[in-house]
């Protein structure tokens, strides 16, 4: 045989340099596609707990205004009443809006609770007794709020301010939570109080 008919089995270094190329990009563009999966599921992860973190701030909002009660509910017969039911006002420190009302809970009986935004927190507010006496127990509830607005359903209307100039009415028929969320948009959530 000659040698122009004699071929040597394997790869030429031309043909190796291309595999080991192809290879090189196949791995980049599986990183680069592996890193971005993982990116997207810590987002996703992220939202789900500001979701979730959202969820629970409303549902104890629902659950303390469900069991909001007149002033003189639990009240000795002749005593006086010292304080209102339900009063949208500012809080003490000159911050946001806070929402006060009387609550009836299971172990205490009558509570006096409030909800107030300050610096970007909606914080909630439990004293040990039927008026806010006292330095409350204050839990955050939720961070990143940009502003929280309440108004009141009663008498087929609605109000921004309680109690009504007439007063003669203890409880809203319901209230309108308008939560403003700088990454979520508002969210409005309506509770019946009767």
């Amino acid at each position: 045989m000659t040698r122009q008919h004699i071929r040597q089995g394997g790869l030429t270094l031309i043909e190796l340099m291309v595999a080991l190329a192809i290879f090189a990009v196949l791995g980049v563009l599986s990183y680069r596609g592996l890193a971005e999966v993982s990116h997207s599921q810590a987002r996703l992860e992220e939202g789900f707990e500001r979701w979730r973190a959202i969820g629970r701030c409303v549902q104890r909002i629902d659950t303390d205004l469900l069991q909001a009660v007149a002033p003189g509910a639990g009240q000795v017969p002749g005593s006086v009443v010292r304080s209102a039911a339900l009063v949208l006002g500012r809080s003490a420190d000159g911050g946001g809006p806070e929402l006060q009302f009387l609550r009836l809970d299971e172990t205490r009986g009558l509570r006096r609770v409030a909800y107030r935004l300050r610096d970007g927190r909606l914080e909630w507010l439990r004293w040990n007794g039927r008026d806010a006496i006292g330095e409350p127990i204050v839990e955050p509830l939720l961070d990143k709020v940009r502003n929280v607005t309440w108004s009141f359903l009663y008498n087929n209307g609605r109000l921004a301010a309680w109690p009504p100039a007439d007063g003669r009415v203890a409880l809203p028929d319901g209230l309108v939570l308008e939560l403003e969320l700088p990454d979520q948009g508002v969210i409005t959530r309506v509770i019946s109080l009767r």
